[in-house]
């Protein structure tokens, strides 16, 4: 049996010896991602407006503090005169005790009189913290503005407006995780959150193109991990209203990141840098495969030029040229024959090289019918490009349809 599997180990290492061997080339090249909303042209400037959705949060919660402090006041209040009600009351049978000890009078069996027991008294309102509410912070405008810059847009008065609303933090949450024992005991905390923003975005024809709050999801904080959970008690009970500050500064600056994210997505014309494969040829045997290594060049040398506009017109004759040099080359594919020089092997990585030509060619059919054809190849490493490729090429053309 030994001998048996060593003799198939064998053969199976001639047969690789004896393959065509794929080069990976990973190829880097800039790109223009299009937005998936179309704003005109002539209204690429915009100015942008902040509005302060926590300001009415503080308003609510001072409201909300002088209910308290005025159900207090009241409950306190009512306690206090029923309070001095009882005290007058047991006031005057002190005084008709000690009246009656000054002359002389005794109980019935000769003794002192006893002095009248103290009454029980009705508890004393919480005062609930009514002075302690947390109010969020002013936040600058510009601390927004300057943080939100649409690539393909300019900032400017007379063009387009778009309104940026900041809520207030809210559900603020503390997650405690304890690891280790003993001497590597630890406990790690994390603040949990949610600081929603609304963006609305409006033209002066177009009236508004669209309005979203976004980052309506849990957000995660970092903090302090320590030995023992009693440390974290005391920071926090020394510490509170810095500790809310630092986390809405942190909040706030997250989520202008994430605004300024989003709406490049939405409108922006991001500049990206896209990292794929672009497949050739190792030299083998007598087969000469310099046309492989030619088109692989001219792929690349078009590639680069991809990213100097959105359409990629630039790209275009360098485009068609790589892609007329790969289709000659296919013109000799033969499936059948794993020692033919275009095998079923080298034919489907070209169907991934083609389909990322046709793709910058903005042919998005003809790309996807080179995707099918290297996903069906029956060559694991088409297959898998293939399908990697997929969700990129499908968004991206998605966005083209929304363009031309």
């Amino acid at each position: 049996m030994k001998t048996l599997l060593l003799t198939l180990f064998s053969v199976l290492i001639i047969q690789y010896s004896q393959a065509q061997n794929i080069n990976d080339n990973k190829v880097s090249f800039d790109y223009i991602q299009l937005p998936l909303i179309k704003v005109r042209d002539t209204y690429k400037t915009y100015e942008t407006r902040v509005e302060h959705a926590y300001l009415e949060s503080n308003k609510d919660s001072l409201t909300m503090q002088e209910l308290r402090k005025q159900r207090y006041e009241t409950e306190f209040s009512n306690y206090k005169k029923n309070r001095d009600a009882i005290q007058t009351s047991y006031y005057n049978r002190l005084a008709d005790w000690e009246n009656k000890v000054n002359n002389g009078i005794l109980s019935a069996d000769g003794k002192p009189l006893p002095k009248p027991t103290a009454p029980l008294y009705p508890k004393a309102p919480d005062y609930l913290n009514v002075s302690q509410v947390q109010l969020n912070s002013d936040l600058p405008a510009e601390s927004a503005t300057n943080g939100i810059n649409i690539q393909g847009f300019k900032k400017g008065l007379g063009g387009s407006i778009l309104t940026i609303n900041v809520q207030a933090i809210r559900n603020i949450k503390i997650i405690e995780k304890k690891s280790g024992s003993g001497k590597s005991t630890k406990y790690t905390y994390k603040c949990e959150y949610q600081l929603p923003v609304m963006v609305k975005f409006e033209t002066p024809t177009d009236g508004v193109i669209f309005q979203e709050v976004i980052l309506q999801g849990i957000q995660s904080y970092a903090m302090k991990s320590y030995k023992n959970q009693y440390e974290h008690k005391i920071y926090m009970l020394n510490n509170k209203a810095l500790f809310y500050r630092e986390l809405e500064s942190s909040a706030r600056k997250k989520a202008i990141l994430a605004t300024n994210e989003y709406l490049n997505n939405q409108l922006g014309y991001v500049r990206k840098s896209r990292r794929t494969e672009i497949y050739s040829v190792k030299k083998f045997k007598q087969y000469d495969y310099s046309d492989v290594t030619v088109a692989y060049s001219k792929t690349i040398a078009a590639l680069n030029l991809v990213g100097k506009d959105k359409d990629h017109s630039s790209a275009k004759e360098k485009l068609e040229l790589a892609l007329d040099q790969w289709k000659q080359i296919m013109q000799e594919s033969n499936d059948y024959d794993k020692k033919a020089r275009i095998n079923d092997k080298i034919s489907g990585v070209i169907h991934c090289n083609i389909a990322e030509i046709e793709f910058w060619l903005n042919n998005f059919d003809k790309a996807n019918t080179s995707v099918n054809l290297a996903i069906n190849s029956g060559v694991l490493k088409a297959r898998s490009h293939a399908k990697y490729v997929q969700s990129f090429y499908n968004n991206s053309r998605s966005r083209w349809n929304v363009h031309y």
